[in-house]
């Protein structure tokens, strides 16, 4: 059994390895090509890539992870062409949005590449979320290996395209995003053939009426989460500059190791903890216990890595000449990153005990938190006070989400006992 959990976990963290290298190398192209201004546009477009990436995975992927994990193989595929269908539909609407977004910043900000940078996000938003969604789908199913197989040609192809592009002299976080986006389709048409599972866009709406107990409550939860890092980005690109926000994002390059890690076994840890469940509440807590305290052993071992060994130059090499602003907020970043990789399993325990009403409470609480501490520090301290209000934050948000799990665990009552 405990292999077989290590197993699924350790495709998780694979596949997350390969996703997160994929923002990595378009940072770094960024980064070493076009400068921090720059860096800091690519970074407020994608805070609304991940605010549309998370819509999409609270009305679609997210029940599926918790009710189709482990179920009957046409239970499966009947849930991930409707799944699929609502991440689809999401990505076009999110797509709209953009476009609307990137308009209204063009004419607001004409000498800024932020307009141009949404704009060509819109056009690859339905690519990117519906290859996500099946990643979250062969994850649900255990089939992580497939989920890897999926984002390792997202990778080659994205490298391709980056390649090609400067050996053509197309430069600019326009086009960046467009071979992000363009390489992100490709892959999920290939997801289309590994599933053999057509989207249902008529299978859409029979999904949203059937999971409301969870989707509206997920959305709010993900929305929230999401919208923190773009009102935060928001915040510090008002009162330090957009230069600030491109250091911020290069030191978060700098620990992307450790968000890897966190975000691949965040999105295995869902069903496995569905699975820990079943058994019993005992070992659902042992679970979450062991899962964050992992976390939290392997992102203090990289912060040492990071903070010794980087200034030597290799934080040189990887990010030029936005490795200075981003060298001094590495600290403040890795622990705030420590006291995320805490929250992941209480994160886990509440979803899979289905208690969208906790999770959607922590978030609630956590989001004014982060907020005001992130846009406090940067009055007061610039670029470093937003790292470190936003880490302070953080860490009083680790306690919210571990007294709803533990407050939860004591209202459940398993299946097949008595009420």
């Amino acid at each position: 059994m405990r292999r077989q959990i290590l197993r699924r976990l350790s495709w998780g963290v694979a596949d997350q390895a390969v996703s997160s290298l994929e923002n990595f190398l378009l940072g770094v192209y960024v980064a070493r090509t076009l400068g921090a201004a720059s860096l800091g546009a690519l970074g407020v477009a994608f805070v609304a890539y991940g605010i549309v990436l998370n819509v999409s995975r609270a009305l679609s992927t997210d029940a599926l992870m918790v009710r189709f994990s482990d179920v009957p193989r046409p239970t499966w595929r009947q849930g991930v062409a409707a799944s699929s269908g609502v991440a689809l539909l999401v990505g076009l609407a999110g797509g709209v949005g953009c476009v609307a977004i990137g308009a209204v910043l063009r004419s607001a900000m004409p000498g800024s590449e932020v307009g141009a940078a949404f704009i060509a996000l819109a056009a690859g938003l339905p690519g990117l979320t519906l290859q996500d969604s099946w990643r979250q789908a062969f994850f649900a199913a255990g089939e992580g290996a497939k989920a890897f197989v999926n984002d390792s040609v997202w990778t080659v192809l994205l490298l391709g395209a980056l390649l090609a592009g400067g050996v053509a002299g197309a430069h600019g976080v326009a086009w960046s995003l467009l071979a992000f986006g363009g390489s992100a389709t490709l892959s999920a048409l290939f997801g289309v053939v590994q599933a053999g599972i057509v989207p249902r866009l008529r299978a859409a709406t029979g999904w949203l009426r059937r999971h409301r107990d969870l989707g509206p409550r997920f959305l709010v939860e993900n929305v929230v989460l999401a919208s923190v890092g773009q009102v935060r980005a928001v915040v510090v690109a008002a009162t330090v500059g957009l230069v600030a926000v491109g250091a911020i994002r290069g030191g978060e390059m700098l620990v992307g190791p450790v968000s890897a890690l966190l975000m691949g076994l965040a999105q295995v840890a869902v069903p496995e903890a569905a699975r820990a469940v079943r058994r019993s509440d005992r070992h659902l807590r042992r679970f979450c216990l062991g899962l964050s305290g992992g976390l939290a052993v392997v992102s203090f071992a990289w912060s040492l890595v990071v903070l010794v060994v980087f200034p030597f130059g290799l934080g040189r090499v990887l990010l030029g000449t936005v490795w200075p602003q981003a060298q001094v907020l590495v600290l403040g970043i890795t622990v705030r990153n420590l006291a995320g990789c805490l929250q992941v399993g209480p994160s886990a325990g509440l979803r899979a005990l289905g208690r969208a009403d906790r999770t959607m409470r922590c978030q609630l609480a956590n989001a004014p938190l982060a907020i005001v501490f992130c846009a406090a520090g940067a009055l007061a301290w610039g670029a470093q006070g937003a790292v470190w209000g936003s880490a302070l934050a953080a860490i009083l948000g680790t306690g919210i989400w571990w007294q709803q799990l533990t407050s939860a665990l004591r209202q459940h009552v398993p299946e097949g006992s008595a009420a």
